[in-house]
């Protein structure tokens, strides 16, 4: 009886695992930009934002409107800048539902997908859910994904390059347009806005929790350690073609060591946990799985570690986690709690400026 209880965990964490490795193989199969200069330099990680656009958001409108029996529907736009030169990289695109018959204070919840999703089949399944509960909700299409992708190619083709000055600009492009749909909401929906980010959409998320006070906030598997998980967690036939193996850094050094010490340096402003967090540390969760193959479990545990967060620890993969038994209520119920309505700065934001 107990080597069959013994086998069974072990059957399941194998198929987390490989489940993740197959994500990982069609993940190494996406397009990378590879050319231009390969920019070294150190960047101050909250210089950086303070030279962005999220204090100054860009400003965001409607420009279609359908109603439905329960909601509103918008389509939302707004001029965003960023590499790529193709449409969807100077453009914003949003959808929003605004909930009828809601209070004037009811909880806009902002929903932000994950790296080269082909749809948004999770946030739509989550947003109407939340909408049923009381909320308002919105979800942004990240550079290169989805609506805003490059002709031709697949959603999440070119957000990433091997250039961290391209990088830096991609990731601090999808929080500039976080932060103006933020402002929208407070200016036009409600004054309380909750945040919902999965793996990509989770380092998305906690950036903007770094720099945006906000009620509410949930990373699911966030990317929050960049550096780490490139080189760590890189799909094998893309570390190929870069010639990352275990004794060269490729295009990033003549070692491992020497491409991990440039990326922690020239990617410092895409690590969460070397900022101070705008948002109240309380009001902060990230969900952790503890068998995730794609980003890894340590550097979400550092980073709570870091802001004083909540952490919920569950074993599951990276795609899995999601199917975690009442984990999607949790998240909810989280997101909506009364008792992070009206957040305020982070004291310790507040020490800072």
């Amino acid at each position: 009886m107990e080597e069959t209880m013994a086998r069974r965990p072990l059957r399941r964490d194998r198929a987390h695992k490989g489940i993740d490795s197959a994500v990982l193989w069609r993940l190494g199969a996406l397009r990378y930009e590879t050319q231009g200069a390969q920019a070294r330099e150190a960047v101050h990680p909250q210089a950086f934002w303070d030279d962005s656009r999220v204090a100054h958001p860009a400003e965001v409108v409607a420009t279609a409107r359908w109603e439905h029996r329960h909601a509103t529907e918008l389509r939302l736009e707004g001029s965003s800048e960023g590499p790529g030169g193709h449409p969807g990289a100077s453009k914003l695109i949003a959808t929003a539902h605004l909930a009828h018959g809601l209070a004037a204070d009811a909880p806009m919840v902002f929903l932000i997908h994950g790296y080269a999703v082909p749809m948004p089949v999770l946030d739509a399944l989550v947003a109407r859910t939340l909408r049923a509960q009381g909320a308002h909700s919105v979800r942004l299409d990240l550079p290169f994904h989805l609506r805003r992708r490059m002709p031709g190619h697949s959603s999440g083709d070119g957000f990433f390059g091997t250039d961290p000055a391209r990088i830096r600009a991609t990731v601090r492009q999808a929080v500039e347009d976080a932060a103006a749909l933020v402002a929208w909401a407070r200016a036009n929906v409600t004054p309380t806005v909750a945040v919902m980010g999965v793996s990509l959409g989770g380092l998305v998320t906690s950036l903007l929790a770094a720099q945006v006070p906000l009620d509410s906030v949930i990373a699911v598997a966030p990317l929050c350690d960049p550096p780490l998980t490139f080189l760590e967690h890189m799909p094998r036939r893309l570390a190929r073609r870069l010639g990352i193996n275990s004794s060269s850094g490729g295009a990033w050094g003549d070692d491992r060591d020497e491409a991990r010490a440039m990326l922690d340096a020239a990617l410092a402003p895409l690590v969460p946990r070397n900022l101070i967090p705008r948002t109240l540390p309380e009001n902060i969760t990230l969900v952790r799985p503890e068998l995730d193959l794609i980003v890894g479990p340590q550097p979400i545990a550092d980073l709570a570690a870091a802001w004083g967060a909540e952490l919920w620890d569950y074993p599951y993969g990276h795609i899995t986690v999601m199917n975690a038994p009442g984990v999607g209520a949790r998240i909810r119920d989280r997101l909506l709690d009364p008792r992070r309505i009206g957040a305020g700065h982070s004291p310790l934001a507040a020490a800072a400026v």
